[in-house]
């Protein structure tokens, strides 16, 4: 696997690869509709790229297997999107789009990364507990994370329990074998 920026001549093909992976949700009925739910904008990625918050996980054939990005938060980095390609699932490619993340922001000097995600889905916020997140208590969410979980109630998201995560950096070390960026 190869870590790598994304560009804007991956947009489509990132775009197409969201679509593909959001069938997974066709395996938990309350959240089927995320199966045909609209993807991530053109001008969303772009500003993403721009930015320098965008990586994709390519193989040695060039094939991208899976793709997130960020955007920048008050206190730290906001984790907006990561999906990984169905055929590439739990081969350790959402780890490594983690560790390009974890990264970055330790590079920017950031105090956290956030994120919002559904409670009890297995390949969302138990995996990033897995990952060193941990759930962020109603009472202790920032304004940006209240009014971004808000925006999801009010478009339909909120089917199931959603939460707000966050990864403190400094609570552990990040290990990098290599430059990811």
């Amino acid at each position: 696997m190869i870590v790598r920026a994304s560009c804007v001549g991956d947009i489509v093909e990132l775009q197409h690869l969201e679509a593909v992976a959001a069938r997974r949700f066709l395996s938990v009925p309350a959240l089927a509709f995320l199966a045909a739910a609209a993807v991530t904008d053109y001008a969303t990625h772009a500003a993403a790229i721009e930015d320098e918050l965008a990586w994709k996980v390519e193989g040695r054939d060039g094939r991208i297997k899976g793709f997130c990005y960020c955007q920048h938060g008050n206190e730290g980095l906001y984790l907006a999107e990561i999906s990984t390609h169905p055929d590439f699932q739990r081969q350790g490619v959402g780890a490594a789009l983690l560790a390009a993340v974890f990264a970055k922001a330790q590079a920017l000097g950031v105090k956290e990364i956030t994120l919002t995600t559904y409670r009890d889905v297995a390949w969302n916020a138990p995996w990033y507990q897995r990952h060193g997140f941990s759930v962020i208590e109603t009472e202790r969410l920032t304004p940006e994370l209240t009014r971004c979980l808000a925006h999801q109630r009010a478009a339909g998201l909120m089917v199931l329990p959603r939460c707000a995560m966050r990864y403190l950096l400094g609570k552990r070390e990040i290990l990098v074998d290599k430059p990811l960026l």
